[in-house]
């Protein structure tokens, strides 16, 4: 979410390469190819003539249904509704607020009312939203949002569009295989934007005045953070108070072969001996005295502050964290490559965020129309509104923005052999949606930085997720 964004349904090596059964022939994800299927993009669609097939029938018929959308439905002006999470820095909703003018400027008979809504509360946010019948037309937010509601019938598919964009090219556009976790019950229900992903990063001045290297397994990693601390200086910090602890918990599972659910989808969080291998090792580091104690009460923005400042030498955050940095101090910061953990595997966690469109808005085909728009024309949201998490168009990487060395180990080793947060689990269900919401995992962060007891602090969690899933069945 925010900086701290959501997950989705398949691990990467399914999503972006070649050996996901039953789809198309993939591509690994490297700069190289990257830049290969950009070559395949076309220009950008018309919307005038996307609207022109609506009015012609496409994509549900008319303007209709009862909704959230205001407007007039008989040849006038229509109102969208469309919320955008903050995906980057303190200009990102005014870049987005610009490009929503500018369609509004270029397309009479819409009017899209943009909302930049923050990740504090988004839960409740939607779901009080979706109760209330005062839900947006479209969002973005969190990445198994769609899964969730779409099973309460709040969601609209997206298979017209997708349909569309295939005839017109800008299917080639996208990175191979980005709509494979936007599907469920055998509909593409959202649409993808960006690739988030979460990355152990470090200051490299601090290694070479150290003499230590990087780590590659995690013992390594362990003794080097003991070795960067002392004197008021720590290895590590990171957020307790929002996110992304919780991120590195799942990161530490997923890179030692373990992961929230089983293959078959049950909760596997406290049975499987993996993870808890992997807790014991994020206590281990507490109890070392290697995490900065101030981690358990910062936001993301206030560990970035201290990593920035020099308080710690390593932290596992987001691809945009260095954007939030002094200039001085992000030229020294730099992407570990990947770490073995004991076992001898690697991975990391990430999220194909998408967005949704919902079953209530009186507008569907503008709505679709705009939705198109904007995938098109998003750009701006990384070349000047700081946006964190990576594009998942290909033509936006000829950018000299995304010509560095962090996004390409990015894109290069850590994009492989990444997982979501349903890991092991090979599909979506709509459990995943409150469990990202849910806080369980927070808290678990926040006790182990705080060196609560480690057997009661995974019990809990193991029940608060049980608690969880029961509830949300499907």
């Amino acid at each position: 979410m925010s900086q701290d964004s959501h997950g989705n349904d398949a691990p990467v090596r399914d999503v972006l390469s070649d050996d996901a059964p039953g789809t198309e022939k993939r591509s690994e994800i490297s700069r190289r190819n990257f830049l290969k299927y950009s070559a395949g993009a076309v220009g950008a669609t018309s919307v005038s003539g996307f609207l022109a097939s609506c009015a012609a029938g496409g994509f549900g018929g008319g303007s209709s249904s009862s909704g959230s959308s205001g407007g007039s439905g008989g040849g006038g002006t229509v109102t969208i509704n469309f919320w955008d999470m903050a995906w980057g820095n303190n200009s990102y909703f005014d870049v987005g607020k610009q490009l929503v003018n500018e369609f509004n400027s270029s397309h009479k008979g819409i009017n899209v009312v943009y909302r930049g809504t923050p990740w504090a509360n988004w839960y409740q946010t939607f779901t009080t939203a979706i109760g209330s019948g005062t839900q947006p037309d479209i969002s973005t937010g969190a990445s198994f949002m769609g899964a969730q509601f779409y099973a309460t019938h709040n969601v609209l598919p997206l298979d017209d569009i997708v349909s569309e964009v295939k005839k017109n090219g800008q299917y080639n556009d996208f990175l191979p295989n980005a709509f494979l976790p936007m599907q469920y019950q055998g509909h593409t229900i959202t649409w993808p934007w960006a690739i988030d992903i979460r990355i152990p990063l470090y200051r490299t001045d601090f290694f070479q005045q150290a003499g230590v290297k990087p780590p590659t397994t995690w013992d390594e990693w362990r003794t080097v953070s003991k070795k960067l601390s002392g004197n008021g200086k720590y290895g590590q910090v990171n957020s307790g108070a929002d996110n992304v602890t919780e991120h590195m918990l799942e990161t530490l599972m997923i890179n030692n072969g373990g992961g929230l659910f089983s293959p078959e989808g049950k909760l596997d969080f406290a049975t499987n001996p993996r993870n808890i291998e992997a807790l014991r090792f994020f206590a281990d580091l507490v109890q070392d005295g290697s995490f900065d104690p101030a981690s358990s009460g910062y936001q993301s923005a206030d560990a970035i502050r201290a990593f920035s400042r020099g308080d710690a030498a390593m932290m596992v955050g987001g691809p945009g964290f260095t954007a939030q940095m002094d200039p001085k101090v992000a030229k020294n910061v730099a992407v570990m490559p990947p770490i073995a953990g004991p076992h001898g595997t690697k991975g990391t966690l990430f999220w194909v965020n998408n967005i949704v469109v919902y079953a209530g808005t009186k507008h569907p085909n503008e709505t679709k129309a705009f939705l198109q728009w904007w995938s098109q024309n998003n750009k701006p949201l990384w070349t000047q509104g700081g946006c964190s998490p990576i594009p998942i168009r290909s033509s936006f990487y000829q950018e000299p923005v995304f010509n560095t060395p962090i996004i390409d180990m990015i894109k290069s080793q850590y994009v492989p052999i990444a997982k979501s947060a349903n890991a092991q689990a090979a599909s979506v269900f709509p459990a995943l949606n409150p469990l990202d919401g849910d806080g369980t995992l927070v808290t678990l962060g926040q006790n182990l930085l705080g060196k609560k007891d480690f057997n009661t602090s995974v019990q809990t969690a193991q029940a608060g997720l049980q608690k969880v899933v029961n509830s949300n069945p499907g």
